[in-house]
């Protein structure tokens, strides 16, 4: 199999766990060293005796370049897979592969509207129907991202407590704000440890409807760390946790990830709240406790190119947030659905669940989650 590199390399990765070859040719760039080798590194996790062998084309605009780069082409046992690559780059592939005798029937690329491998004679696979074993680590690592859980076992809060917290807080939203400013100032900078244990705050007050596993925060034999986990998951990661229960729930056995710290290779962090894969999918949900429209937003998009950055136009993305209201131009929830339907040009326009949507799903009614883990 000949594979493009481009700059995402998971449609090379799907079609080789597709159609299974015994040996890749890698075509690359300068520009995508790195991608390459992220790609050749999580193949050979995956298939530990498959051959693989590498050619760097320098300018992948020249068409003589290109086809200089072709190995002689046998009948029935080459495939050259296009998707990656630039467009001039897999149009150049593509007629060097035809003039060096190979076939429509040896062809293919990835249609990710539809989410099928499309071969040029016409033949296509449908990747939902494929037994792949895709998993979340391995799109991590086509794009080197290191990820890790840094959560406290001990003492940690339980999805009994983020369950309780979700109860409370759906029928009065204001608990979020004051569950969110608990030992934090006007400037949200959060209270020393020290001076937090000598002024612990009395939960059953707050949240007298809302037992949890703690009495206050913090308790007496807590560490720095305890308490961090803590006051991060009052201030909203009760959310996340809910909702990955939920999504557990739906998605029936999947692994599901709450609260992924990444680490990309350049450094820079960020955190995913709830991800998922199914089949060839990355579902990837944002949580937040705000409700104020423009942050929604922000914390939308933000999720909506993440999730695009790991798993291309094939992946899906959603927000869950204590959005609720209206004004003159309608419901809030509404807006911020047309404002991205209006500016986001992929495929897959991610979903907004508000409160409204949220209150239905305590109740058991799980319905439009349900929905769009199957999109």
């Amino acid at each position: 199999m000949i594979l493009l590199v481009g700059s995402n390399p998971l449609p090379n990765y799907l079609a080789a766990l597709v159609l299974r070859p015994k040996q890749i040719l890698l075509f690359y760039s300068p520009e995508t060293k790195m991608v390459k080798q992220s790609l050749q590194d999580t193949l050979r996790r995956r298939f530990p005796s498959l051959e693989m062998e590498e050619r760097c084309i320098g300018d992948v605009t020249h068409a003589a370049e290109v086809r200089e780069a072709f190995p002689p082409i046998q009948r029935s046992k080459v495939h050259l897979h296009y998707t990656g690559g630039t467009k001039i780059m897999a149009a150049h592939a593509r007629m060097a592969f035809r003039d060096a005798g190979g076939t429509d029937a040896q062809a293919s690329y990835l249609n990710e509207r539809r989410g099928v491998l499309r071969f040029d004679d016409g033949y296509e696979l449908d990747l939902a129907k494929q037994t792949l074993g895709l998993t979340l680590e391995e799109i991590l690592s086509l794009h080197a991202i290191q990820s890790s859980d840094n959560t406290p076992k001990e003492n940690a809060p339980t999805e009994d407590d983020a369950k309780a917290l979700a109860q409370a807080v759906f029928q009065d939203p204001s608990l979020a704000q004051e569950l969110y400013q608990i030992h934090r100032d006007e400037k949200n900078k959060t209270l020393e440890f020290k001076k937090a244990k000598g002024n612990a705050v009395e939960l059953n007050e707050l949240l007298p409807k809302a037992p949890l596993s703690i009495r206050r925060i913090p308790e007496a034999h807590w560490t720095k760390a305890i308490y961090d986990n803590w006051l991060k998951f009052l201030g909203g990661g009760w959310l996340e946790v809910w909702c990955g229960t939920l999504v557990r729930q739906v998605a029936q056995g999947e692994e599901v990830a709450v609260g992924l710290n990444c680490r990309t290779v350049g450094g820079r962090q960020f955190e995913m709240d709830v991800t998922l894969v199914q089949s060839h999918r990355l579902y990837a949900i944002s949580c937040t406790t705000d409700m104020k429209l423009d942050r929604c937003k922000s914390k939308l998009f933000e999720v909506a190119m993440r999730a695009r950055q790991l798993g291309g136009d094939l992946a899906r993305s959603a927000l869950v947030s204590l959005l609720h209201g209206s004004s003159s131009e309608g419901l809030f929830v509404d807006q911020l659905r047309n404002d991205v339907a209006a500016l986001w040009d992929a495929p897959n326009t991610p979903q907004v669940f508000g409160l409204d949507d949220a209150r239905e799903w305590i109740s058991g009614r799980l319905q439009s989650l349900e929905n769009w883990l199957k999109t």
